[in-house]
């Protein structure tokens, strides 16, 4: 048996696991659906090291435990501005030490609260991640406000949709009440033979807190062998003082995703940026859904170049919830109309689905935002 199915199975037993989350492939996502046969309890795993898991949420075991997980990383550009299109060990080397600086701001209000023996620190090849797990989270809205306080307390920019090179979270997978996870152990083989995005091997690994601090140089695993897991995951009682202070903590996401946040004297993020809005030329058929959207706020978020993810949101939402748009309808309008510079395809269609599958985030909330929120985030 592999350390890693170990680790697993001592997961699902530890936390009271009680619906498979372990992804039962040794390369690639594809599970079908969130209950499809790809999907197993760590025990049934039969490969050798598997790619990942879904996150373990509270509503996925009975110990009334919560996995929390930032994803840090920096955004693929040069210093001069230009795209890198495959990464090199010579050149995530080279942002190493700029990531470690950034990642230490997170992880500087995560140990304010959380001792270190129970945070995880995962090497993913080019970026890394912090996990650790709470018992005694009571909801979901427990969970946001929680990662909503850590990111925001960092003052960190998303890395996501910014247009140079930044160092920060990754606010979508960070935010993501749904998601999955590369496991200790897994390794970048699609994105180096398929996607190219990278020209090496490389196997996640564990680091200490306490090693992470000490490393100069960016931690590489080329080799399943070397992979380190830890002990095991333990959960440590969520702190009184981290729901109160979470609770009562006005997070807005900067609308600009390369520029750093800044608080404002009541302690919420409020930087503004400029937007860069693209006229649309052409002719909107007088029967088209979009004949109504272009009257609103939603239109620029659909014609700006650079929208930010939770622009997106709220704009499926309200086609979703004001129009009663399909999902079919919703794909096709945004394939049709969106200006985005970074648009695809599939990843739209992959958010577009969770606002219309129960039980997400996005469907926690069945009508369109407030126009006190579009004012809060600058969209009106």
């Amino acid at each position: 048996m592999t350390s890693q199915k170990n680790l697993l199975i001592q997961l699902d037993n530890d936390f009271k696991v009680i619906r498979p989350i372990h992804l039962n492939l040794r390369t690639g996502w594809y599970d079908r659906s969130r209950h499809g046969p790809n999907l197993c309890f760590a025990k049934n795993i039969t490969v050798q090291h598997i790619q990942g898991r879904y996150r373990l949420n509270t509503k996925d075991n009975e110990a009334d435990v919560q996995e929390f997980f930032f994803d840090m990383e920096w955004s693929k550009y040069y210093q001069n501005g230009t795209k890198i299109k495959t990464i090199s060990k010579d050149i995530a080397n080279q942002y190493f030490k700029n990531l470690k600086y950034a990642a230490k701001n997170l992880l500087r209000k995560i140990l304010w609260h959380i001792p270190k023996n129970y945070v995880c620190v995962r090497i993913s090849g080019t970026g890394l991640h912090f996990t650790f797990f709470l018992s005694g989270i009571k909801n979901e809205k427990q969970w946001e406000s929680i990662t909503q306080y850590f990111i925001g307390k960092s003052g960190l920019p998303n890395s996501k949709h910014a247009g140079r090179l930044v160092f920060g979270v990754e606010y979508d997978s960070t935010l993501s009440s749904d998601r999955k996870m590369a496991e200790f152990g897994s390794w970048n083989k699609l994105k180096k033979d398929f996607k190219q995005e990278v020209d090496y091997l490389h196997y996640n690994t564990f680091m200490t807190v306490d090693d992470f601090i000490s490393c100069t140089d960016y931690p590489f695993c080329s080799n399943l062998t070397e992979v380190k897991y830890p002990s095991k995951y333990e959960a440590f009682p969520v702190p009184a003082k981290l729901l109160e202070e979470s609770s009562c903590y006005d997070f807005a996401i900067s609308k600009s995703s390369g520029d750093k946040l800044s608080n404002s004297a009541n302690g919420s993020i409020t930087i503004a940026s400029k937007r860069n809005v693209i006229e649309f030329n052409g002719q909107i058929p007088i029967n088209d859904p979009a004949r109504i959207i272009s009257a609103t706020p939603y239109w620029n978020m659909l014609r700006n170049s650079e929208a930010s993810w939770y622009e997106r949101q709220f704009l499926v939402k309200f086609l979703r919830w004001g129009l009663n748009l399909s999902q079919k309808e919703i794909l096709d309008l945004l394939d049709k109309y969106n200006a985005w510079s970074d648009y695809d395809i599939r990843i739209t269609a992959f958010y577009v689905v969770k606002h219309f599958r129960e039980g997400t985030a996005e469907t926690k909330v069945k009508k369109p935002v407030r126009k006190e929120t579009l004012v809060k985030y600058g969209l009106v």
